[in-house]
């Protein structure tokens, strides 16, 4: 366990990154402020404290479905061991120990705790604050080792019992939290805590039971060439390739959400950008590296009888889909507030037809991606030239809001769907330029793909 401790220490020493370190602290200084904030209002609110305690267990069980989703999202655990470590007197039982142990130096089981320290420290007698923050993070805990099992888990068949088991401890922390109200708090905390004790014992059993291999085997299917296999190239990049699926899929969830909650606030500025920022969202992160996926074997491209314009729209009509799909997660708000159906209709309009056009330029610029790295905090691919012209996406945003803003549903719904029908009219236009300037500058951009 020492040797295996020591390594792992020097592992992420030799992978630390400043980058990836400030990156990652801004953002939970961010929010940490953001808690501090908002736990300072409701306490200036309120003002009084007393049997505040009563809400720990509430907020724990709370917080067991969003900590857990925000550990699938950004915390990777190596479970496997690699041949280097098969080689040596290793046994199974301590590897599983090591993952055990290292989930108490995991930055993302901290993280949830430390963000609710602050209503810990207003709210709580002094005495009771160091016994709150180890219930929450003791619950934290029960999700991080849930995800190094699921983690170390091949295939949905040993998955799924991981997923099942969640949905169950989530109903008997939700039961017993309940019992908080009539059982005096310094018992339920401890009832509480030998709870999640032994949740993390039913994972780590599970985990020891899971028999995974380091199996490094290439796979090469057949490549088509064809009209149809040339479109299928737009989404299968995205299917396989880990980096652009979280980047993809997660942003929009993170949108709907958005707009969703700003339902409460009425139909204002807010929530018409929150809005167009979900649809706009998919295309908006694939539209700023148009050619960044092809630049990984762009040579081999170009030696195909193949066209820079038809690469291009099977690109601006893949973009629609993904709007599109986008848009139908938001079509139960016309069934929660009085959003016109039509100006929905329209956004979708605006987004792929306009919105997206302005997209179009960055292969010019785009450099290539690594396609299996880590979504998060990755700045590879990214240049000045594209940040500077990432803020073109403020644009149509600026259009919809002013348009959503001064006119009428009516009115606003014609404008948007006019301004979406005319950037489909002449997409091909605008793509023959683009195609143009390209085939201009090929040798300059295939320098870049190799940097």
């Amino acid at each position: 366990m020492k040797v295996l401790l020591k390594l792992w220490a020097d592992q992420k020493r030799r992978d630390f990154k400043w980058g990836r370190f400030l990156g990652e602290a801004y953002f939970f200084v961010l929010f940490t402020f953001v808690s501090i904030i908002i736990t300072y209002a409701v306490y200036e609110e309120t003002g009084a404290t007393e049997g505040a305690e009563v809400a720990v267990p509430f907020i724990a069980v709370a917080i067991i479905v969003p900590d857990f989703l925000n550990k699938l999202v950004m915390k990777h655990d190596e479970t496997v061991m690699d041949h280097y470590l098969k080689s040596k007197p290793v046994s199974e039982r301590v590897w599983n120990r090591f993952l055990l142990v290292t989930n108490l130096f995991s930055f993302w089981n901290w993280a949830m705790p430390m963000l609710l320290l602050p209503f810990c420290v207003l709210f709580l007698p002094w005495t009771l604050v160091l016994p709150s923050f180890l219930l929450l993070l003791a619950v934290s805990m029960v999700g991080g080792v849930a995800r190094t099992t699921l983690s170390k888990a091949k295939g949905w068949t040993n998955k799924w019992p991981v997923l099942v088991a969640m949905v169950i401890w989530l109903i008997i922390a939700m039961m017993y939290g309940l019992t908080a109200i009539f059982m005096p708090w310094g018992v339920h905390l401890v009832g509480f805590l030998l709870l999640c004790f032994g949740a993390i014992a039913v994972f780590y059993d599970y985990l020891c039971d899971l028999r995974r291999y380091d199996e490094s085997q290439a796979k090469a299917g057949r490549l088509f060439l064809g009209a149809s296999s040339l479109f299928s190239m737009e989404y299968i990049s995205l299917l396989r390739s880990k980096r652009l699926r979280v980047s993809v899929l997660v942003l929009p969830l993170v949108f709907v959400f958005n707009t969703y909650t700003q339902l409460v606030n009425g139909l204002n500025v807010i929530f018409y950008s929150m809005l167009l920022f979900e649809i706009f969202s998919p295309s908006m992160m694939l539209g700023q590296w148009v050619f960044g996926i092809e630049g990984n074997y762009f040579d081999a491209l170009w030696t195909k009888p193949l066209d820079i314009r038809e690469i291009l729209r099977n690109k601006f009509w893949f973009f629609a889909v993904l709007n599109a799909f986008a848009t139908l997660l938001v079509v139960p708000v016309l069934w929660l507030s009085d959003l016109s159906p039509w100006l929905l209709g329209a956004a979708w309009l605006f987004t792929a037809g306009f919105a997206n056009l302005t997209l179009m330029p960055t292969a010019l610029i785009s450099s290539r991606l690594e396609l299996f790295q880590s979504a998060f905090f990755n700045y590879q691919g990214a240049s000045l030239a594209i940040n500077v012209y990432g803020l073109i996406v403020l644009v149509p945003i600026a259009i919809f809001c002013v348009c959503a803003w001064l006119l009428s549903p009516l009115v606003c719904s014609l404008v948007l769907a006019g301004i979406g029908l005319a950037g489909f009219a002449l997409h091909w236009l605008v793509i023959n330029m683009i195609a143009d300037a390209y085939e201009r500058r090929r040798y300059t951009c295939f320098e870049r793909y190799r940097n």
